[in-house]
């Protein structure tokens, strides 16, 4: 689901809770972004907002390509 300014702003002014999870940036270990993301499909879905930080600020993030495919890496992981 893609989500709009609109969206991502609401999100953000919820704050993090069962539906949503904030990341200033991406863990050193990309595996805890596939982690966040089995538990939210193993519950009733949930958003995770990557440049957002804990007092819900958006910061925005620069993501390498290197970076953008270990998470795509780990993310397929967990759809095998």
């Amino acid at each position: 689901m893609a989500l709009n300014e609109s969206d991502i702003k609401s999100i953000v002014e919820s704050g993090e809770g069962y539906n949503a999870e904030f990341k200033l940036q991406i863990p050193s270990k990309v595996k805890e972004i596939a982690e966040e993301a089995c538990a939210f499909a193993n519950a009733a879905g949930g958003t995770i907002l990557l440049g957002v930080d804990d007092n819900n600020t958006i910061k925005g993030i620069e993501i390498s390509n290197i970076k953008r495919s270990a998470v795509q890496d780990a993310l397929y992981q967990i759809s095998d």
